[in-house]
């Protein structure tokens, strides 16, 4: 499993990183988690083509993690008509509107057969003969989610957002498990918060992206060699081999 960390900066994008936006390559087929960046130029940018694009995971509805997917919906569309892939959205409302966009700016009607828009629920949602994604609820919003890409033996978790400063406890139980990595957002809540979860993780690698303010990052550099995985503190661009 290849992760690209296409966009890592928080809910404001900053001169040198794009929003939320990861990459996953298996097998030369192509998975997005979240889309806060262009999808559609990072794909390009990272040497991928639309054409090997199968499927969007988005962890919730905000704009920071969806303004690029309209963009990619738009030109496989009308453009890449030989490209096919899921989009998995969590509000019906808000896939609905991404429709109604697209099809009053010109790019004709929405082609359902080749670009299925789908809103997930609690559990798997896809697998193909590369990866398995399954959906966990988290409180950062209604109807919003971590979700758990399975690739073989290799597992990580990308958190999504989480409720503000834990409150509600919504982290996932399966960091306890011997994961091969967690995507953890440093947004909403503070290393005071977080710590207490950090003690029970069995996850290979703890990595935190979407980080603000960025004095948080003294903070994650302060817990290094105190735990038992690594800590990782991707740039946009940056890649990790599973």
């Amino acid at each position: 499993m290849k992760i690209i960390f296409a966009g890592t900066s928080h809910g404001v994008p900053a001169a040198d990183r794009y929003c939320s936006c990861y990459i996953i390559e298996v097998n030369g087929k192509i998975y997005m988690v979240d889309a806060g960046a262009p999808a559609v130029d990072m794909i390009l940018r990272y040497g991928g083509q639309v054409k090997d694009f199968r499927a969007l995971f988005t962890t919730h509805v905000h704009s920071d993690h969806t303004v690029g997917m309209i963009h990619l919906l738009s030109l496989m569309n009308w453009y890449y008509k030989d490209c096919s892939a899921d989009f998995y959205i969590t509000e019906q409302n808000h896939i609905d509107s991404t429709i109604r966009w697209i099809e009053t700016s010109g790019d004709g009607k929405l082609d359902a057969k080749r670009l299925r828009l789908k809103v997930p629920s609690a559990g798997v949602v896809f697998e193909d003969e590369n990866i398995r994604a399954e959906y966990i609820p988290t409180e950062h919003m209604p109807n919003s989610y971590s979700i758990l890409v399975t690739s073989g033996e290799k597992r990580v978790l990308f958190g999504g957002d989480f409720s503000h400063w834990l409150r509600k406890d919504d982290i996932p139980k399966v960091i306890n498990e011997e994961i091969d990595g967690f995507v953890c957002e440093m947004a909403h809540f503070g290393m005071t918060e977080l710590a207490p979860y950090l003690t029970d993780c069995r996850a290979k690698r703890v990595i935190f992206s979407h980080v603000c303010p960025l004095n948080k990052y003294d903070d994650i550099e302060a817990i290094k060699g105190k735990y038992n995985f690594e800590v990782l503190t991707p740039a946009d661009g940056d890649v990790l081999i599973i």
